[in-house]
C-alpha cells in the first residue's frame, strides 16, 4: 500500500494534519517556536514534490488531439499550491483558514489513494507507472457530456489518448476493486493464446484474490478447509464399493453440478478403474461441499469413510467454532455483487452459470468458488501459517490467470486445469514467498492428535 502511495506522490495524512493544525494555531494568534516553523516549511515543502509529467504534446497538439472535455485542473492547482510565504509572513485569519482550505485537494486525493491501494490488483502497472492515475479520478463527471454516470462504479476513460492525460477512472468508489482489476488485467501477460473466456473471468477472479484478508484466520480454519475436500474426496472413492454411499453422493452432488457433468460422474463411480480419473476433474468447491453437507444430513456415518474424514470429525468436535460451514464460508469465500448485490464474501451452492457476455457475464465468474479454497489447502498442506495467504493468493492467482488456455465461452475445465497447474508450480518451489514459511512445519510433520490418522 504505501509503494503505490509512493508511486503515485501522494501527501502523508500526518503531513497534512500537521499543516492543518499549525495553521490553524497561527490563525488563533500562536505563531510557535522557530523550530516549529521549521517543521511547518517542511511539510510545506512536501506539497511541493509533486510535478505534472513533462508533456509530450505541443499546447496547439494537445488543442488538436485531446479530448475537449477533458480537465487537469485538480492536478495543476496542487502544483500552484505553496503555503511557505503564509508560514513565513502570516497574514489575517481569513488568509490562513484560505490557506488551510488549499489542503483540501491533497486530502482528497490521499484519502482515494488509500482506497487505490488497498484494492491493487496483483502484478499492477499503472498504479506504479502513472503518478496522475488517482488525481485523475473523475467524481464529477466533468471528463463526459451529460450527468448519466455520476455517481456509478467507476469506468475506465482516456484509455489511448496521452494528449488527454491518459487513463483515468469516472464514477464512484463503488466497486472500485473491479474497476482496477478491469483496468490491470491486460497487463497480466498469457502464456498461451487465449479464448474469450480471457476478458470476462479475469477480473472477478483478480477481485476474489484482492478483497479477502487472513489476519485473523487460525491454523484450524485452514485445516478444516483442505480435511474438507480430502474429505470429500474420501467419499467419491468410498462411493465406488457402496451402492448406497454412491446414491447420498450423487444426490448431493446434483445441487453443483450440470445434468451432463452428473451423469459423467455417475458412470464413473461405478466403474473402479475410472475413480482415478474423475477426482482430478472435481472442482475444490464441490469437494468441499460434498463433505460438509454429507456431514450435515448424516451426522456422524462419514467418521468411518477415510482419515480425512476422521480428522475432520475430530477438529469439528475440538474447535466447532472454526470448522463450522458458515465461518469457512465467510473467510474464504468470494464476493457475488452480482449475484447477491453484496461485497461479503460467501460460498455459494450453485451451479456454474452459462456464458452470456456483456454485464451478466459476471453471473459466469462469480459462481466460480474454488479458488481460495484451492490456495488454502496447498498453504495447509505445505505448512504456511494463516497470514501467509495475504501474499500467497494474490501471487498464485496471477499464475493461474497467465495460465488459462480455454477452448470456448464455458470451458470450466480451462479454470481447473490452470489453478492446479500453477499449485504444482508453487509445490516445486518456483513461487516465490516470504522466509517466515520456513518456520513452520508442514502437515505432513505435524504432531497434534491427528497425525497418526494423516
Amino acid at each position: 500500500m504505501r509503494s503505490v502511495l509512493e508511486d503515485q506522490q501522494l501527501v502523508s495524512l500526518d503531513t497534512l494534519f500537521a499543516l492543518s493544525d499549525g495553521l490553524t494555531v497561527m490563525a488563533k494568534g500562536g505563531g510557535g517556536t522557530s523550530a516549529d516553523k521549521d517543521k511547518m516549511l517542511s511539510f510545506a515543502g512536501e506539497l511541493r514534490e509533486f510535478e505534472l509529467p513533462r508533456p509530450i504534446f505541443t499546447q496547439s497538439e494537445k488543442v488538436t488531439w485531446a479530448p475537449r472535455v477533458y480537465s487537469t485542473h485538480h492536478a495543476e492547482l496542487q502544483v500552484r499550491t505553496d503555503l511557505t510565504k503564509v508560514i513565513k509572513t502570516p497574514g489575517s485569519p481569513q488568509q490562513l483558514e484560505a490557506a488551510r482550505g488549499q489542503l483540501t485537494p491533497f486530502l482528497r486525493d490521499t484519502l482515494v489513494g488509500f482506497n487505490y491501494a488497498y484494492y491493487e490488483p496483483p502484478g499492477a502497472q499503472i498504479l506504479h507507472n502513472h503518478p496522475l492515475f488517482v488525481r485523475s479520478h473523475d467524481f464529477s463527471g466533468i471528463s463526459v457530456i451529460g450527468p448519466e454516470r455520476l455517481w456509478h462504479a467507476p469506468v475506465l476513460l482516456g484509455a489511448g489518448t496521452p494528449a488527454g492525460g491518459g487513463a483515468y477512472l469516472m464514477g464512484s468508489l463503488a466497486d472500485l476493486s473491479y474497476a482496477l482489476a478491469s483496468t490491470e488485467q491486460n497487463f497480466i501477460a498469457p502464456e498461451n493464446v487465449q479464448a474469450l473466456i480471457w476478458k470476462e473471468l479475469v477480473p472477478d477472479l483478480i477481485v476474489s484474490a484482492t478483497l479477502p484478508r487472513w489476519w485473523n484466520v487460525s491454523a484450524d480454519e485452514l485445516h478444516a478447509v483442505a480435511l474438507y475436500q480430502r474429505a470429500g474426496e474420501e467419499l467419491l472413492t468410498s462411493s465406488v464399493s457402496d451402492s448406497e454411499l454412491r446414491n447420498k453422493v450423487l444426490a448431493i452432488l446434483a445441487d453443483r453440478q450440470t445434468s451432463q457433468r452428473l451423469e459423467q460422474t455417475q458412470i464413473a463411480l461405478m466403474r473402479p478403474e475410472s475413480v482415478a480419473a474423475v477426482l482430478p476433474e472435481m472442482l475444490p468447491s464441490e469437494t468441499f461441499y460434498l463433505a460438509a453437507e454429507f456431514r450435515r444430513r448424516f451426522p456422524g456415518a462419514s467418521a468411518s469413510l477415510g482419515p480425512a474424514n476422521r480428522q475432520l470429525e475430530d477438529l469439528c468436535q475440538r474447535a466447532p467454532a472454526e470448522a463450522n460451514w458458515a465461518h469457512l464460508s465467510r473467510d474464504f469465500g468470494v464476493p457475488h455483487p452480482v449475484l447477491t448485490r453484496s461485497y461479503a464474501r460467501e460460498l455459494l451452492n450453485v451451479k456454474p452459470f452459462p456464458f452470456f457476455g456483456g454485464y451478466s457475464s459476471r453471473l459466469f465468474a462469480e459462481s466460480w468458488d474454488s479458488t481460495n479454497l484451492y490456495w488454502a489447502r496447498l498453504a495447509d498442506e505445505l505448512g504456511y501459517p494463516p497470514v501467509m495467504l495475504n501474499r500467497l493468493v494474490p501471487e498464485l492467482t496471477r499464475m493461474m490467470t497467465a495460465k488459462i488456455f480455454a477452448t470456448d465461452l464455458e470451458d470450466w475445465p480451462a479454470m481447473l486445469r490452470a489453478m492446479k497447474e500453477a499449485g504444482e508450480e508453487f509445490r516445486r518451489g518456483k513461487v516465490a514467498v516470504s522466509p517466515v514459511a520456513s518456520t513452520t512445519t508442514p502437515a505432513s510433520q505435524r504432531t497434534t492428535k491427528d497425525s497418526t490418522a494423516q
